[in-house]
């Protein structure tokens, strides 16, 4: 294999968040340089309330080694990305999304005549209500993401639609 796992292993996260938004009809656009924290952004093709084609950034970190306690994920963050995502005065909602991984990469997708499966899922978080932390960039910091928030083609639009909500309050 060519790619680093790390590469390979990331480069499949977002592939799975843009399958996610494909099934929901919805369009990804990726930065041609990756410098202000943004992996994808995702936009809805149409109007929202008052609002044209809305649309949300996400980070997309992938994890092959999940760990769960209680009700979340006790994923830690690297502190320069945490301030990528953290408070509320960014243009375009921002949120990290999680996607957990097979360990090994030939498990990723198995297919058949009929289906494709795709493992193993993806949550989401906003960090908007958190400050911005005052730490060396790459300390890490723990960021629970709930395992309620399974990434899904109706969360995609909810996501897209309370943050027009939320804007217009």
């Amino acid at each position: 294999m060519g790619l680093h796992r790390n590469q390979h292993q990331g480069q499949f996260g977002e592939s799975f968040v843009r399958v996610l938004a494909s099934a929901a009809a919805l369009i990804v656009a990726r930065a041609e340089l990756d410098v202000t924290g943004e992996d994808l952004t995702i936009s809805y093709k149409g109007v929202v309330g008052h609002t044209r084609h809305p649309k949300i950034e996400v980070q997309v970190k992938s994890w092959s080694r999940p760990i769960c306690r209680g009700e979340h994920w006790q994923y830690h963050l690297r502190a320069r990305h945490f301030n990528e995502l953290a408070g509320s005065d960014f243009a375009l909602p921002r949120f990290l999304v999680l996607v957990v991984v097979p360990d090994h990469w030939a498990d990723y997708a198995t297919v058949s005549p009929d289906s494709m499966q795709v493992k193993y899922a993806a949550y989401w978080r906003s960090l908007r209500d958190h400050e911005r932390v005052d730490l060396a960039p790459d300390t890490k910091i723990p960021v629970p993401v709930p395992c309620a928030n399974l990434l899904t083609v109706d969360a995609l639009h909810a996501m897209l639609h309370d943050e027009h909500k939320r804007r217009e309050a």
